[in-house]
Parts: C-alpha cells; sequence; structure tokens
C-alpha cells in the first residue's frame, strides 16, 4: 500500500467518525448532552421551597396559587381553572406536543410536576418551564407555572412565555 492510499483511508475514516458524531449530536440536542459537556442537571423545582434568590435559580418569572409558593415572592396569582385536574394536565401536553419549540424534560406524574424546556430559535440553550398541577376544592383546578433561564434570559421574555401559556390553556376553559 503506497502512503497516498493510506493518507486517503486515514481521511476516509475520520470524515465518516465526523459524520457519526454529528449525527448523534443532532438527534440528542444539546439539553440531552449537558452531562458530556461538563454541565450541571437542572436542578428541580419544588414549589414550596422555591427560593429564587437561592443563585441555583434566579429571576425568571413565577405564577403561583395563594399559599403554594411562600419562600418565593411569586410575581402574579395562579388563575382558577373551571376544568379537573386531568382535563388541565391533558391540556398541558397536548399544547407541548404540537409546539416544535417545546419538550418534556422531566416528568414526575405522582407530584403533578413537569418540566419542559422551550427553545427560542435564536438562542443555544432552552429555557425552562417548570408547572405544578393542583386541584382545587370545588372540583376545578389551578397551577403554578415558574419559566426560567440557566443563562439568566430577560424577565420580560419569561413574563410573556408564561402568559402565552395561561392563555393557551385558559383558551379553552368551561
Amino acid at each position: 500500500m503506497s502512503l497516498l492510499d493510506n493518507i486517503r483511508n486515514v481521511a476516509i475514516v475520520l470524515s465518516v467518525l465526523v459524520v457519526l458524531a454529528g449525527g448523534v449530536l443532532l438527534l440528542a440536542g444539546p439539553e440531552r448532552l449537558s452531562g458530556l459537556m461538563g454541565q450541571r442537571e437542572l436542578p428541580e423545582i419544588d414549589f414550596a421551597t422555591l427560593d429564587r434568590t437561592s443563585g441555583e435559580v434566579e429571576g425568571g418569572y413565577l405564577v403561583c396559587p395563594p399559599d403554594a409558593c411562600p419562600m418565593a415572592a411569586p410575581d402574579a396569582t395562579a388563575p382558577v381553572f373551571a376544568l379537573p385536574l386531568e382535563r388541565l394536565r391533558a391540556r398541558l401536553f397536548e399544547y407541548a406536543e404540537i409546539s416544535p419549540d417545546i419538550r418534556s424534560y422531566r416528568l414526575d406524574p405522582a407530584h403533578e410536576t413537569y418540566v419542559f424546556l422551550e427553545r427560542d430559535p435564536s438562542m443555544t440553550v432552552p429555557d425552562v418551564v417548570t408547572v405544578r398541577l393542583y386541584p382545587t376544592p370545588d372540583g376545578g383546578s389551578t397551577l403554578a407555572i415558574y419559566s426560567w433561564s440557566p443563562r439568566g434570559t430577560d424577565i420580560a421574555v419569561h413574563r410573556r412565555r408564561v402568559h402565552r401559556w395561561l392563555a393557551v390553556l385558559g383558551a379553552k376553559a368551561e
């Protein structure tokens, strides 16, 4: 085998490796590769103990039912939906499913807590939307919703996002 053949074979192998690595990155997405890139896992949000000044999750925009977020100073009070919790959950997932920029990240049905990643096409790191659903005594439901970013996005972005989510969920309320 000549030197030229050896160089050609090495170039082919390197090209195949680059294509395979690109395919893995494309399929996995940046948020799934956080462990490989040395980034930490997203913190779990517990609305009952959420402290927005703790340093781990700062800023963002928070809407909460009365007394559900005692340490967090919500930005607004959550609406009450005139539908059972199960129907509100179904609408939440319908919205996430039909929205191309929203992906499920962490689902905890035992605690009715759901984490979604919403990507702004102009940004490389998605924002985080954590939602907790609560039944109300009259058979309706309410929620806590917190939009925040590991990179510190402008609060106006989070406010618009939360109000959009609430409008979509409430648009079908009976």
